[in-house]
């Protein structure tokens, strides 16, 4: 399938890049971009094979020809206006920003503070999480791609709330980002002088994906994000209180529940000690490890991914794959960044 990726420049877009040069059924088409327009691909993404370093990036917006698949790797806000076009135009579309990930108008305007532009839309979309929605996407036409928090923490608690594990009560989420997940556009928070030997929270109270996982998990969320002085990579610690009328599983009984729930997921990896980033760099394996504290009567539960692969790019080839029906694991058989 011919693929046209929009906003290539972007450190999400650069990756979707990489994967669809290495994706056996997609063919980079063509490129689209803002500040980098008119520069050749090789120059914004290094490392592309060479037949398509020489490809010049078109400018935001320019026409899609004949794309079969159009993947948007865009500020918040910027696909709503295109999405229509795209789909009038016979296209598949998927979204790596936010603007189709709720279902309903009024959580969109709730979580972004503005008016969506495309309600129509909304009911039509599917949601990207594959481990939890596999079932509808195939035949999707528009994918709204999951944020890279809210897989980490969603994966990461999803067994507990399918098995009806856990209460009613607050689930917290503790959430730990590369400086990559902020963008590539420069803030006075993401200096070098900012970020190193530094570790910090942001977006207190209101971060704007914790309404995703509100709406992924089905219970009331307190997510705090924290800027880690890495370069990519989430871990997430969530906790939440088991069901008063289950007795809580513990152990190699949890241990085991996990695997069950995640047997026919090739990208989930259910480990054995708290994992850290560096164990999934490169790679779409998101590696998660649940425990339970009988002193608190808390299940913890940390995750880790890499926030361009598992959290953006990758996820979106992921549900694309499973969309048009190829294995789900096509293209993304990458081996990880180690040491």
């Amino acid at each position: 399938m011919k693929t046209t990726i929009v906003g290539v420049s972007g450190y999400a877009g650069q990756v979707l890049a990489q994967l669809v040069a290495r994706h056996p059924s997609l063919e980079v088409a063509a490129v689209q971009g803002h500040e980098s327009a008119g520069e050749t691909l090789g120059a914004a993404v290094p490392g592309m094979p060479k037949e398509l370093a020489r490809m010049v990036i078109e400018p935001l917006g320019s026409e899609f020809g004949d794309a079969d698949v159009v993947l948007l790797a865009l500020p918040h806000g910027a696909s709503q206006a295109l999405a229509p076009r795209l789909l009038d135009e016979g296209k598949v579309v998927v979204d790596l920003g936010a603007d189709f990930r709720f279902g309903d108008e009024a959580s969109y305007e709730a979580w972004y503070g503005s008016r969506h532009q495309a309600v129509e839309l909304l009911g039509h979309r599917v949601y990207g999480l594959v481990e939890v929605h596999r079932k509808e996407l195939p035949g999707a036409r528009l994918i709204a791609v999951p944020g890279c928090y809210v897989t980490a923490a969603s994966l990461a608690l999803w067994p507990l709330v399918a098995r009806s594990l856990v209460g009613n009560d607050l689930i917290v989420v503790d959430g730990y980002s590369g400086v990559s997940g902020a963008g590539k556009g420069l803030k006075p928070t993401s200096h070098f002088v900012s970020v190193n030997e530094n570790l910090s929270a942001y977006g207190l109270l209101n971060h704007r994906h914790t309404g995703e996982m509100e709406m992924n998990l089905g219970r009331k969320v307190l997510f705090t994000p924290h800027l880690a002085p890495i370069s990519r990579g989430i871990l997430s610690t969530s906790y939440a209180v088991p069901e008063q009328t289950n007795n809580p599983m513990t152990g190699e009984q949890l241990l085991t529940m996990y695997r069950e729930v995640y047997a026919g997921s090739a990208f989930v990896r259910i480990s054995e000690h708290p994992p850290g980033t560096r164990e999934v760099l490169g790679t779409n394996t998101i590696a998660i490890y649940p425990i339970y504290d009988p002193r608190t009567n808390r299940y913890v539960v940390i995750s880790a991914l890499d926030n361009l692969v598992k959290g953006a790019a990758g996820q979106a080839i992921q549900a694309l794959n499973v969309a048009q029906g190829w294995p789900e694991e096509l293209g993304l058989d990458q081996i990880g960044v180690w040491p």
